[in-house]
Parts: C-alpha cells; sequence; structure tokens
C-alpha cells in the first residue's frame, strides 16, 4: 500500500517541481538567466545590492524571468566562488 501510494506521488511531485522552475525555453527565461548570470558575475556580488542587473517589473511580475534570474545567478556564481575555502571574504579567519 505505502508502495503504490509513492508511485502515485512521484509523477504529481514532478510535475510541481517543472513548474516552479520555470519554462527554460521561454524568452523570459533565458533574458532573466542572463540578467542573474550578468548580476552573479559583478565582483562582490550581492541580492541586497541595487546596481544588480535585473528588470525589477519582469522580476516582479514574471514567474519565467524570476525564476530564470535566480537560475543565472546561482549558476554564474557558484563558477565564480573562490577555488580555496581561505579565498573567501574573511581570508581564511574564523570568526
Amino acid at each position: 500500500m505505502r508502495t503504490s501510494l509513492q508511485i502515485c506521488l512521484l509523477p504529481l511531485i514532478l510535475l510541481m517541481a517543472s513548474c516552479a522552475s520555470g519554462n527554460s525555453n521561454s524568452p523570459d527565461f533565458k533574458a532573466g538567466y542572463s540578467d542573474g548570470c550578468a548580476s552573479a558575475s559583478l565582483d562582490g556580488a550581492d541580492k541586497r545590492k541595487e546596481n544588480l542587473t535585473r528588470d525589477d517589473a519582469a522580476y516582479q511580475s514574471n514567474p519565467n524571468y524570476r525564476s530564470g534570474w535566480g537560475q543565472g545567478f546561482a549558476a554564474c556564481r557558484s563558477m565564480n566562488a573562490p577555488s580555496s575555502p581561505g579565498a573567501g571574504p574573511f581570508g581564511g579567519q574564523t570568526l
């Protein structure tokens, strides 16, 4: 019984996950991804700063743009992360 319930819920969970990630083929997603990646590439990128590359109106109203921006920011930020643990903003200091 439990296994059959899990099998029935799996497609539903996958469907919901795909909806949450936005349509990666849409022009809005691609524009958001590009802007998010450009923002993450800025020196010391911080989502709270005002100098981000982002269309705020589209970010507020368009789920595809917002999803693309977030995914682009995360992907490019991880590519620009320091390669060694001591190379971060605190220079290896312990807090």
